[in-house]
């Protein structure tokens, strides 16, 4: 293996305008063809203008609170990096990935790597993260579903809710066995490169070599990284999770939605299913597909009683948690650049870069 370090590879900026043209689609047919048909956006803004400063005050302290589970759970898995530079690694590449796709990865490798950790650390952790915030939020969305299932009796919805349970706990008992056997670890790999070789086969591509080795590799840096820190991980992840489902309790009690209307299990079952169906982002941030989500499934539940303060609630949500850190990700991301003479679309590292990282910035 060579000793020279592997360069990220940088993103294509025709792929990202794409992206970037179809979450603006998305938001022109979500916000002025389908949501008009259910709501009246003058009513909606008003309801936003009558919210209490004080409520509003909260939102985003919510939302910037949330910053900091989010933040530990990318310091967790990279040894080395400090909660507050998590932070800012979690907020630039949320904000810049929520309007470039794909330059947030390159950015994150990029900031790890000006701060002193080798791109292979750089990348598992990018790895771990995804891993522990996608498999929390998996959980947590089926718990919803099943809690409220229960309460309601819904046969159908329990059903559903425990065949997800079922296939849940099997990828968790995978991933257990995986981090735990070498061997099992290696029939993984063994799988997933017969997946890959049939899939490539079928588009016509080259498949991509040394996959078991590079699963085998992962593994090792998985135990090597996190350790006993995995309970750690999980309790970050779950924070970060529990400041989402109250800042969109406070937003919809904020503009009058009450818990006559939406109680605390039915808020709960809607992020669930918000989770499960924005897990795959069809647009960049779920832009257009998150807000149809809420607010589609709060009107299913709520017969259509409130459907220009449950839009309001939602729209407040999504500000905090969307687009206000597009612009605290974008001042992080410029200044580590102008401190770092990098560029998003990356720069290699100036002679000794990583031996000025002892200090904080």
């Amino acid at each position: 293996m060579s000793d020279e370090p592997e360069v990220a590879e940088s993103p294509s900026g025709k792929k990202a305008l794409i992206a970037v043209g179809a979450a603006v689609i998305m938001a022109l047919i979500v916000f002025g063809v389908i949501l008009p048909q259910l709501v009246d956006w003058n009513l909606v803004g008003e309801a936003i203008r009558k919210a209490d400063g004080w409520d509003i005050a909260l939102i985003v302290a919510l939302g910037l609170l949330w910053y900091w589970p989010s933040g530990w759970i990318y310091s967790l898995v990279s040894p080395g990096l400090s909660v507050r530079r998590g932070v800012k690694a979690w907020v630039a590449t949320t904000g810049v990935g929520s309007t470039l796709p794909g330059f947030d990865l390159a950015l994150r490798v990029g900031m790890y790597n000006s701060w002193g950790l080798p791109i292979e650390r750089a990348t598992v952790g990018m790895f771990l993260s995804g891993l522990v915030e996608q498999l929390t939020k998996i959980v947590l969305a089926v718990a919803a579903t099943t809690l409220w299932a229960m309460d309601s009796l819904d046969l159908p919805l329990l059903a559903v809710a425990a065949i997800a349970a079922v296939v849940v706990t099997a990828v968790i008992v995978v991933i257990t066995l995986v981090l735990n056997n070498e061997a099992h670890a290696h029939r993984l790999g063994t799988l997933v490169e017969r997946i890959i070789v049939w899939g490539a086969g079928k588009l016509g591509r080259q498949a991509p070599e040394d996959v078991v080795e590079r699963v085998l590799s992962v593994r090792l840096e998985a135990r090597n990284t996190l350790g006993n820190r995995w309970p750690r991980a999980f309790l970050a992840a779950f924070v970060a999770q529990v400041i989402l489902y109250v800042l969109l309790a406070v937003a919809l009690r904020t503009v009058g939605v009450g818990a006559d209307l939406l109680d605390w299990s039915e808020i709960l079952l809607v992020q669930g299913l918000a989770i499960i169906l924005t897990s795959i982002p069809i647009t960049p941030g779920s832009v257009g597909v998150a807000a149809l989500v809420y607010i589609g499934f709060f009107n299913l539940l709520t017969n259509g009683a409130a459907p220009n303060e449950i839009a309001a609630g939602v729209i407040l949500y999504r500000l905090a948690t969307w687009l206000m850190p597009i612009p605290i990700g974008w001042i992080v991301t410029l200044r580590w650049q102008s401190r770092h003479g990098r560029r998003l679309l990356g720069v290699p590292a100036p002679p000794g870069d990583a031996v000025q990282t002892v200090t904080e910035e």
